[in-house]
């Protein structure tokens, strides 16, 4: 009896090229692009994977099951009991800005399938879309099962409420919005060649790495299955930056929104990631800073190999901007955010631990000369940890608190690199006795550049400690709601020490702390306007049709300079 022949592997090019076949255009009507873009976009270009789902859905149906089987697994095996508890209290703000993350990159796949006009290209933004929305439900999931399973569900409990009332992760949004606001092409650059092809290296590959040494491996099982997908989401990004560099005419713009691009992402996501992978491990066997970890991921395998190289395809990218940023990290950027961070406990919805003499040589070993700058201010934070000293250092934090910054919304943590520029409301540029006179500090000249280029964007009540300005802190916390079920006790905490007693409203009432907008504050200093953002006089949507109104602008921000005025580009009719 004859063996039967093994049927023929079908080739993936071939099936590829039939599908991209079955496009057409339709010729009843004239489409109208619902998400217009600047860019000129023609209709021939390439997906270098040839995604088909013939292909995609069986493997990440191999994915999915490991991923849900181990979170079943690590219950079976009591990994909650075991892992640091230090390590999973951080795990609640990082899981839903990353969970932010996954819901704006699906949008802006449907952004980029309505923009640009080829078919091989939106079959590869759709296989992303579909992977976006399993990240976010296998992120939604872990969290679910860490607010279950963990020892402090208070904090994974409030999810999104959490994510946009804490002025930690509510600069996130504001962040990681630029994946699915704006032009859609400058939307992929910011989502797909600086945030997946870069930053998700460290927030995907070497916190995962981190969780397990602190005996967490529901995360890393988690978010090294979502990093596996950043191939592809990587291929999309170069495919339509390829794109778009078919036409001259673009040039100027792609040059202009990869800096910005890089800007943005790295203004928040630096700050933030640095300041979760070192000041929340309990284990100090990582041989590798922050820093470290940076230069071997985001400098060597993004910048010099991938950005630089696209030179030799026409986009020369000025150096600037990337070696500001790595001087700020030197500088103690996520550092001094930590800072922030432990000094407004109040008013998150996680607990903080107390630093060790182990902590404290791990960070002086890779860091020379930390404990000069940062030792006397963490020994300050453990010696208030009990409520029963009746003191907090919120107080000294908001008496010398730098101003935060309008288009980041990160403190200005960097010494001489704050900077201003007065406005009205719509965010034009006016003198001080003009009536809506207004000041807007920022972080660095970056972020300067950002807002004066991109009119309409940053606008409304953006500035959190204006919100509160001349509140009580025990008002403040019960306004957030990081409240635990007694309807008394913080969700934050100073400490995880079950011998010294949990901070209740009544505790914070006692220290007596005004909260205070440290802008505000700068502004009196220095004589300048200062107008609470918290007091709008239109809503967002209004004020942002009025700003473009008011600059007569039809079109997109012309490529500008970030050492020179920026004027708007009027398109011809």
């Amino acid at each position: 009896m004859s063996t039967p022949a093994k049927p023929k592997r079908r080739s993936i090019s071939k099936t590829h090229e039939r599908i991209s076949q079955l496009g057409w255009e339709p010729s009843y009507h004239q489409p109208v692009a619902k998400y217009p873009t600047r860019y000129h976009l023609p209709k021939k270009a390439k997906d270098p994977m040839k995604q088909i789902m013939r292909e995609y859905l069986p493997m990440e149906l191999e994915k999915d099951e490991r991923v849900y089987g181990g979170h079943d697994a690590a219950v079976r095996s009591g990994m909650t009991g075991k892992a640091s508890e230090r390590w999973l209290e951080i795990l609640k703000p990082y899981l839903q800005v990353t969970n932010f993350a996954e819901v704006g990159a699906g949008r802006c796949m449907s952004m980029l399938i309505d923009a640009v006009p080829n078919n091989e290209l939106r079959n590869g933004y759709h296989v992303q879309f579909l992977d976006e929305v399993r990240h976010t439900g296998m992120q939604m999931s872990l969290a679910r099962w860490y607010a279950k399973n963990s020892n402090d569900p208070y904090g994974w409990n409030i999810g999104a409420q959490g994510l946009a009332r804490d002025p930690v992760t509510g600069p996130g949004v504001s962040m990681l919005s630029h994946f699915m606001v704006g032009d859609p092409i400058q939307c992929a650059f910011t989502l797909q060649i600086v945030a997946e092809t870069a930053l998700t290296n460290v927030a995907f590959v070497a916190l995962p790495d981190v969780g397990q040494r602190n005996g967490d491996f529901a995360m890393p099982t988690t978010y090294m299955s979502v990093q596996s997908d950043e191939a592809r989401h990587i291929s999309n990004g170069y495919a339509t930056l390829l794109t778009v560099l078919q036409d001259d005419r673009n040039a100027e713009f792609i040059v202009r929104d990869l800096q910005q691009a890089w800007w943005i992402n790295h203004s928040y996501l630096d700050a933030f990631t640095g300041a979760v992978l070192e000041c929340f491990s309990e284990d100090r066997s990582d041989p590798e800073s922050h820093l470290d970890k940076w230069d071997r991921w985001i400098r060597d395998d993004w910048y010099r190999s991938y950005l630089l190289k696209l030179g030799k395809l026409g986009v020369d990218i000025p150096p600037d901007m990337f070696d500001r940023a790595r001087e700020r990290l030197v500088k103690g950027l996520a550092h001094k955010n930590a800072v922030f961070g432990y000094a407004s406990w109040p008013i998150h919805f996680w607990r903080f631990d107390k630093y060790t003499e182990k902590d404290y040589e791990w960070f002086e070993r890779h860091y020379p000369g930390w404990y000069n700058e940062y030792g006397d201010f963490f020994e300050a934070h453990n010696a208030l940890a009990d409520p029963r000293e009746g003191a907090l250092m919120m107080n000294a934090f908001l008496a010398e608190a730098p101003p935060m910054c309008w288009t980041c919304q990160i403190p200005a943590v960097i010494d001489g690199d704050e900077c201003y520029r007065i406005t009205d409301a719509y965010g034009t540029s006016c003198t001080k006795e003009h009536p809506q006179a207004n000041t807007r500090w920022y972080c660095s000249k970056e972020c300067r550049w950002l807002d004066e280029s991109n009119p309409g964007r940053y606008l409304g009540d953006r500035n959190w400690f204006d919100r509160y300005d001349g509140w009580g802190l025990h008002e403040v916390v019960r306004d957030l709601g990081f409240i635990r079920a007694d309807g008394k006790t913080l969700i934050a905490q100073p400490h995880l020490d079950p011998e010294i007693p949990m901070w209740t409203l009544a505790d914070i009432e006692k220290c007596a702390v005004e909260v205070t907008s440290p802008n505000r504050a700068a502004c009196e200093r220095l004589g300048l306007p200062f107008r609470s953002t918290a007091d709008p006089f239109m809503t967002n949507a209004e004020l942002a049709d009025e700003t473009l109104a008011r600059h007569g602008f039809t079109g997109a921000p012309s490529p500008g300079g970030l050492h020179g005025e920026t004027v708007l580009h009027l398109p011809s009719k």
